[in-house]
């Protein structure tokens, strides 16, 4: 499975603070994608809604870029 991660444009963060978000859920339901493609197709289609949501847990931080990334899994 495949999930969204947002990275913020922090230039002068420090070295352990935290700039991205991972997307787990919208209107109540897991988000997560069975393909790579898929996931991506969602960004492409959800666009601004991924940058107002981002938006509102780092105000007035721009996007720096959208990625997907295979999840963990727990061991």
């Amino acid at each position: 499975m495949y999930e969204i991660v947002i990275f913020m444009f922090l230039p002068f963060a420090e070295p352990n603070e935290n700039d991205a978000l991972t997307v787990t859920h919208r209107h109540g339901r897991i988000v997560e994608f069975r393909s790579l493609e898929a996931c991506y197709e969602h960004v492409e289609r959800n666009l601004d809604a991924l940058k107002a949501f981002a938006g509102q847990e780092f105000p007035g931080v721009p996007v720096a870029k959208i990625e997907c990334f295979q999840k963990r899994t727990s061991t």
